[in-house]
């Protein structure tokens, strides 16, 4: 039968290593996986954060802050890079798709200003083959992409939209073009 560990026996035990009494302390391996548990979860934090405060980010990406100005934003544009522009590449079609329809009465989402979603389908269509390429792009156009297709208050939902969406689509399309790293804007 083992002895009862008690928690001074859990402590780190410091041994002597030399003459000169240079001291080494020696950890057990409970306080060892506390402190990788500790490092894992500190490195997992600005990814965390970059998807609670993602539209906050996106927008300052998309206004030209650069993703290496911290690590939140390094963060929040490495998912735009990956995972967020597959999705956005699938939505932008289904925007696509149903501007093509004929409005469903009972449709749970926002009502489209289809004339305008046709009349830029060409657009539409070029800022999709640059997303859905396999050459980078650059995370200020992708957080461009997704706040297009966000705003309610833009102009692929609102009619009282000031804003050109063929205009829009065109510099996402050159944001996105104009930066072959993830590094620049």
């Amino acid at each position: 039968m083992e002895p009862m560990t008690t928690l001074q026996s859990r402590r780190p035990t410091v041994r002597d290593r030399s003459a000169d009494s240079r001291r080494t302390v020696r950890q057990s391996p409970e306080i060892r996986a506390a402190e990788r548990i500790v490092r894992r979860r500190h490195k997992e934090l600005p990814g965390v954060l970059a998807i609670l405060f993602g539209h906050v980010l996106d927008r300052q990406l998309a206004s030209g802050r650069p993703p290496a100005a911290g690590r939140v934003v390094a963060a929040r544009a490495e998912y735009l890079l990956s995972t967020a522009r597959w999705e956005l590449v699938q939505s932008w079609q289904r925007v696509l798709d149903q501007a093509g329809r004929a409005p469903r009465a009972r449709n749970p989402h926002a009502p489209l200003c289809r004339d305008r979603i046709i009349g830029a389908g060409g657009d539409v269509r070029t800022m999709l083959d640059v997303l859905s390429s396999r050459l980078p792009v650059s995370a200020r156009g992708v957080a461009m992409a997704g706040l297009l297709l966000s705003d309610g208050t833009g102009p692929l939902y609102n009619r009282s939209s000031t804003v050109n969406l063929p205009a829009a689509l065109r510099e996402v399309t050159t944001r996105l073009e104009a930066a072959p790293s993830s590094t620049q804007p």
